[in-house]
């Protein structure tokens, strides 16, 4: 009786992770929720002109004005 009850516990035993059917729609929305989120902040920085990350634009940074209105009132000092 010894083998028969190896080969029917053996055949019990399914290989892999045993992870609940409940569980799979909790996967599903999660995966979903971070995948937007990422899609999303990628956007953000990626298209948003407001945003100074990374490479700089020399017209948006304001440098030119705030140098000409310090030679303006320099120049207006003397």
């Amino acid at each position: 009786m010894r083998p028969t009850q190896f080969i029917l516990n053996a055949s019990k035993k399914k290989p892999g992770v045993g992870v609940p059917v409940e569980l799979t729609p909790l996967f599903f929305a999660m995966g979903v929720a971070i995948a937007s989120g990422c899609w999303f902040t990628y956007k953000k920085f990626a298209y948003d002109t407001s945003l100074r990350v990374g490479r700089t634009n020399p017209d948006r940074s304001g440098l030119k004005e705030v140098l000409e209105s310090a030679e303006k009132s320099e120049s207006s000092e003397k």
